[in-house]
């Protein structure tokens, strides 16, 4: 009976400690807010604003979505913003040259994105290097794609950029919060509630203990792989709707394209023991959203300052992701 007592107090003890931490946690969020509006003296929260902070919320939120079945496993893919600017324009053609609307953009990018991971992943597994090298030959492949795809389209329709005129709704509100939130909803099951989720998370803890408890390590990567890449589809079809077109890019320039998710990713993970990861990624990204935007209106340039921001963004997120982690980092 004590022993009975005494674990019911330390269950309790630990939901009211994850209660407080989760209590502070959203008590310091809308600070942040808070404190963004005061520094713009009241511009931040004006309905304009606030609508276009969210729009930019969801790229990087769904592309880190998408990082949290790929990257939690222990892969570091560097081609998703490669497939994204690929999987984006497929989507666009079939859907504004063959005419075949929005079921085409969205099988389109959807395909197309997963594809693109499950070739890039599946060539490191079975080749056993690592999967970053993977990424890195694979971004300078499919950059190339879209490289001959925009000679082609420059030769023969006089534009070396596909414009997405039509079927837009996706990349405007509400169309593209619905998709964001969907996303949220499909990655907290997918993560929390099947075994998928459980199997990855298990890799990314410990691959050789995970692998003796019956986990079939490249099966579930490669498993956790396709859903990452439909969910990076799910991004490149708001991202193309969104801007109306994306351009080709050479130089594995394609890469600065998933700094931002990156960001959110990493945050997300800091914020894993309070909220859980994939609404770590969901308020993140909104997060990383308000402080470019917040950046924006105090005059910061972007591609100088804020992309200083953003790098240390990226490494101050990197470093509270892995207080806690005992192992070697790679």
């Amino acid at each position: 009976m004590a022993e009975t007592t005494t674990a019911a107090t330390a269950i309790n003890a630990a939901r009211n400690k994850k209660l407080r931490n989760m209590a502070i946690f959203y008590v310091c969020y809308i600070l942040l807010f808070i404190l963004a509006n005061v520094l713009t003296r009241g511009r931040f929260f004006t309905r304009a604003n606030v609508m276009s902070t969210i729009s930019h919320a969801v790229y990087p939120g769904l592309a880190a979505f998408g990082m949290v079945f790929i990257f939690t496993g222990g892969l570091v893919d560097l081609s998703i913003g490669a497939t994204v600017i690929l999987s984006g324009n497929v989507g666009a053609y079939l859907c504004a040259k063959l005419g075949l609307g929005y079921p085409g953009l969205i099988l389109g990018c959807l395909l197309c994105a997963a594809l693109c991971e499950l070739i890039t992943v599946t060539l490191g597994l079975k080749l056993r290097i690592p999967s970053w090298i993977a990424g890195l030959g694979m971004t300078l492949v499919y950059e190339a794609i879209m490289g001959i795809y925009s000679s082609w389209m420059a030769e023969s329709q006089g534009t070396a950029v596909l414009r997405l005129e039509s079927c837009r709704e996706l990349g405007r509100i509400p169309g593209m919060i619905i998709v964001w939130l969907i996303g949220f909803v499909v990655c907290y099951f997918l993560y929390n509630r099947t075994t998928i989720g459980i199997n990855i998370r298990a890799l990314g803890c410990n691959p050789d203990v995970a692998s003796a408890m019956g986990v079939k390590k490249d099966r579930s990567l490669i498993i956790g792989t396709i859903i990452g890449g439909l969910f990076i589809g799910a991004a490149a079809m708001c991202y193309i709707s969104f801007n109306g077109h994306l351009t080709a890019v050479t130089g594995m320039n394609s890469v600065s394209q998933i700094f931002k998710s990156l960001a959110v990713f990493l945050l997300a993970a800091s914020f894993e023991s309070v909220i859980g990861v994939p609404a770590g990624v969901l308020l993140g990204s909104l997060l990383i959203a308000g402080l470019f935007n917040c950046l924006t209106l105090l005059g910061v340039p972007s591609g100088t300052g804020q992309d200083i921001v953003l790098g240390l963004i990226v490494i101050g997120c990197g470093i509270i992701s892995k207080l806690n982690f005992k192992g070697v980092s790679k």
